[in-house]
């Protein structure tokens, strides 16, 4: 078998203009063994990956579907704006019964309706309200709801009096307190 000639072969960059997608789609048909590949050596540079052109065109022609015919709807009896009055004719000898949808006073009805329902509706909690209520609480936060020193909830919950959370840490200002504990404690 004789190799052939690659300096016919093209460039991933070539390839993936002519299938349409991306350099490394093409990169990844390749290793998938859907594209023919192969090292195209050169003078004083590393060698660069070259595909055939008849694979590429295989798989171009497989990915470029044909557009999905335009077609027209049927013409339908009415003034123009889909408010035919009574049975439609569709094609000669059938009729489709016009089927009464909601008129536009039914429409604004509803919507006024709708407005009315959500302007009396009771008002709903403050979102600042609900967020300030934390589970934990940070030690400054502590000693502030307790009207403690600050010192004096470092050595509670070092003497294992106020429990907290990550007081493992060298860092006391990472020590977290559930609120319920505090208000045991008060």
């Amino acid at each position: 078998m004789t190799d052939p000639d690659l300096a016919t072969w093209l460039p991933i960059a070539d390839a993936a203009a002519r299938i349409g997608c991306s350099t490394r789609t093409v990169e990844r048909l390749a290793a998938a063994k859907k594209l023919e590949a192969r090292l195209r050596r050169q003078d004083g540079t590393p060698p660069v990956m070259v595909l055939s052109p008849e694979s590429v065109a295989e798989v171009a022609a497989g990915r470029r579907r044909e557009a999905a015919p335009f077609v027209l709807p049927s013409i339908q009896a009415g003034n123009g704006n889909g408010h035919g009055a009574g049975a439609k004719k569709l094609h000669a000898g059938t009729e489709l019964a016009h089927a009464p949808g909601p008129t536009d006073a039914d429409l604004v009805r509803q919507f006024v309706t709708l407005a009315i329902a959500a302007w009396q509706s009771p008002p709903s909690a403050p979102v600042a309200a609900s967020v300030s209520e934390s589970l934990y609480v940070d030690v400054e936060e502590a000693a502030s709801i307790l009207n403690w020193e600050l010192r004096d909830v470092r050595k509670a919950v070092r003497a294992g009096e106020l429990p907290a959370r990550n007081k493992d840490l060298k860092d006391w200002r990472r020590w977290r307190i559930r609120r319920t504990e505090l208000r045991e404690i008060v």
